[in-house]
């Protein structure tokens, strides 16, 4: 870990308690947020816990739920199912948190769904995990309503990532490498299927696990059929390794990454000189509003430094609405994992009044939720709304790599994505 992420990690698990955390012994309600500050996701993890604080200190300066205060309860996921899962249960069992913020990646929120929230009742919102089994588990009335997400699903990143590389990079011969999880497995499937659509052919697919010393054969596999480009799915320090080993087995120098890879860490691992000018990415974005300029202010006079990770901003939402969410239950009576639940349409109904992520908009807000009424929180990532099975649409960043630094070059709007969608 370089020093940065150091001084990330020492201010955002140490210093942080010393003020947010501080509660009035008589009510503190504790929201736990579950995401990976070590292993194959800390630099986003990190940052993104971060944002996390943030929003809990904002709701908190605003007053907090009535005479109780908020405190944000911080586990280390490591980006392992087993982990997430144990932090969970402590989280559950004996902070008796009522939502949980995370976990990052798709198949660490799955295992805790499954095994500790849902059954639990208790609320979680990942800011980050986007694979389409969410909404199927929803479907099937697996989750009880307890699942929501501040991210959009792959199945709109599957979508636009097929049409940048048939459209945009002209490449009709794709090879997919994917990480052999719900979101390396959902994410590439919709890729495969959006693709063949239009016309595309998928020369191999080939699914890797997390922490192999090589992955030369995987590789290899890959490599048969001729194909045009590397489609990767997977985490930073795995790919690096992936990245490193087409290089030196001869693969073609064009490569499609999705949001897990947009990451200025995995680019400067591999080099502009590999990257520049041969790679197309994808990555849900936000919506423009009032909101993003507040938090990015914010964030910046609190912890020196612009924010710069993938998913800060659905974090920093995600956050908020479950605190929003615990104050319009604790308003309304008591704070359960199944009011806070309840309370989730209240404090994102689209016909409320509208409110801003700030100190004074939460002071708005909290106002307005005492009262019984609903707001609309348009929040850093945009003016969410959940459908009935957790999910929210969003538009989609392309990106591409210039002088070893990531840089946006169009928007797609939720709406442009599902036209492409339908029409293939």
């Amino acid at each position: 870990m370089n020093h940065r992420l150091k001084s990330i990690a020492a201010r955002s698990l140490i210093a942080f308690p010393l003020t947010t955390l501080m509660a009035h012994a008589a009510c503190t309600i504790p929201i736990g947020i579950v995401l990976p500050t070590s292993g194959e996701l800390s630099a986003q993890g990190q940052e993104n816990v971060q944002m996390a604080q943030l929003a809990i200190q904002q709701i908190d300066k605003a007053g907090g739920p009535g005479a109780c205060r908020l405190k944000a309860v911080i586990s280390n996921s490591q980006t392992k199912p087993a982990i997430g899962v144990d932090a969970a249960k402590k989280l559950v069992d004996l902070d008796h948190v009522p939502a949980i913020v995370g976990a990052s990646s798709s198949g660490v929120s799955m295992a805790i769904l499954t095994s500790v929230t849902a059954p639990g009742h208790v609320v979680q919102i990942s800011p980050s995990s986007t694979s389409p089994a969410f909404t199927t588990l929803a479907q099937q009335g697996k989750t009880g309503g307890y699942w929501f997400r501040t991210a959009p699903s792959d199945a709109l990143q599957g979508v636009a990532m097929a049409y940048v590389a048939h459209q945009q990079a002209k490449l009709r011969r794709v090879a997919v490498m994917y990480l052999n999880n719900p979101y390396g497995s959902g994410l590439a499937g919709r890729f495969e299927h959006e693709f063949k659509a239009m016309g595309g052919t998928v020369t191999a697919s080939v699914a890797f696990n997390p922490r192999q010393p090589s992955y030369r054969s995987e590789v290899h596999q890959a490599m048969q059929g001729h194909p045009q480009a590397l489609f990767l799915v997977g985490y930073p320090n795995t790919g690096e390794v992936i990245v490193r080993e087409w290089i030196s087995a001869g693969g073609p120098h064009t490569y499609l990454f999705p949001d897990a890879l947009h990451a200025p860490q995995f680019v400067d691992a591999i080099g502009g000189r590999y990257l520049d000018g041969h790679t197309w990415g994808t990555v849900p974005g936000n919506t423009r509003t009032r909101s993003l300029g507040y938090v990015a202010k914010a964030f910046k006079r609190g912890y020196g430094h612009a924010m710069s990770e993938s998913y800060d901003a659905s974090t920093y939402d995600a956050t908020a609405i479950a605190a929003l969410a615990a104050y319009a239950a604790k308003a309304d009576g008591a704070v359960t994992g199944a009011r806070v639940r309840d309370m989730i349409p209240r404090v994102t109904d689209p016909k409320g009044t509208a409110v801003y992520a700030s100190v004074r908009g939460f002071r708005k807000a909290e106002k307005l939720l005492a009262a019984g009424k609903p707001i609309r929180y348009i929040g850093a990532s945009g003016a969410l709304h959940f459908d009935t099975t957790g999910d929210v649409k969003g538009p989609m960043v392309v990106w591409r790599v210039k002088d070893g630094k990531i840089v946006p070059v169009e928007t797609l709007s939720a709406k442009r994505i599902a036209a492409i969608g339908a029409h293939g």
